[in-house]
């Protein structure tokens, strides 16, 4: 996917978003690695099935364990883990990547701080730099900034229908755990998850990506923080705030004092 620009300090990032004009028709998405695709996770995984009658064959061989086999298991090994049963095999699968599980399914926020956050966020140095360029000797330690666009806005699910028989749009997420609420959670739906999601956009609908260079990376994470932008508030659970302390702990410069001495 082609880079649309370079955000290489905050003032750069607002004057993107102000012309962006964030609302229903935006949605952001942040990468800590810049050659990461926006393919779903289950279609990193696993390998698209074969075409059975000029279609992509979902029938999966009964040795291959695969998407929905692992979304069952899902429901039926942790529906006594969760307090609020989720209604629809939607809100299932919408539980299941919140937690992890690969989906066909791929996080953005309506909020352009919460991407770029999830972009910025965990410590980058040069020794990862040089771990990821053992297996991408090209990369130049760059984070990834994504606004998806739409004239459609976020289309209405039927709760119904099967999400693996879904077309590919964007939906709202459904607030089945604090985290996502807190994230201003959306959600894409890919009706071919070995496909990108760019590549299956129609004429209305197009997807920019934004470089954050490696030297940038600190400094837009530390002007996230005076925000009030931290893993306490993305991630809006006991982990999260557990977390964000023992950020605070074994952080040996105070973010807000060098941010000022670079402002003055």
């Amino acid at each position: 996917m082609e880079i649309s620009g370079e955000i290489r300090s905050f003032e750069e990032f607002r004057r993107l978003i102000k012309k962006t004009n964030p609302g229903s028709w935006n949605f952001f998405r942040g990468e800590s690695r810049d050659f990461y695709s926006l393919i779903p996770k289950i279609g990193r995984l696993t390998r698209e099935p074969p075409a059975h009658c000029g279609k992509t064959d979902r029938r999966m061989p009964a040795d291959i364990y695969g998407e929905y086999e692992a979304l069952q298991e899902f429901k039926k090994s942790g529906r006594h883990m969760v307090e609020v049963q989720p209604a629809t095999e939607w809100e299932w699968l919408a539980l299941a990547q919140h937690h992890g599980l690969p989906t066909r399914l791929l996080d953005w926020s309506v909020n352009p701080l919460i991407a770029l956050y999830f972009a910025v966020a965990d410590p980058y140095h040069d020794i990862d730099l040089k771990k990821d360029q053992l297996c991408n000797p090209d990369y130049c330690g760059g984070a990834a900034f994504y606004i998806a666009h739409t004239m459609y806005g976020l289309s209405e699910i039927d709760e119904k229908a099967s999400p693996f028989e879904a077309g590919t749009c964007f939906f709202s997420a459904p607030v089945i755990a604090s985290r996502i609420k807190a994230q201003s959670g959306v959600f894409s739906v890919l009706k071919n998850p070995w496909k990108s999601l760019e590549q299956q956009l129609s004429e209305k609908e197009h997807i920019r990506k934004y470089r954050i260079p490696f030297q940038n990376r600190t400094f837009l994470s530390q002007e996230l923080k005076l925000l009030g932008i931290n893993h306490a508030f993305v991630f809006a659970d006991l982990d999260g705030l557990a977390r964000y302390i023992q950020e605070k702990v074994s952080d040996k410069t105070d973010p807000q004092h060098s941010l000022a001495a670079r402002h003055v």
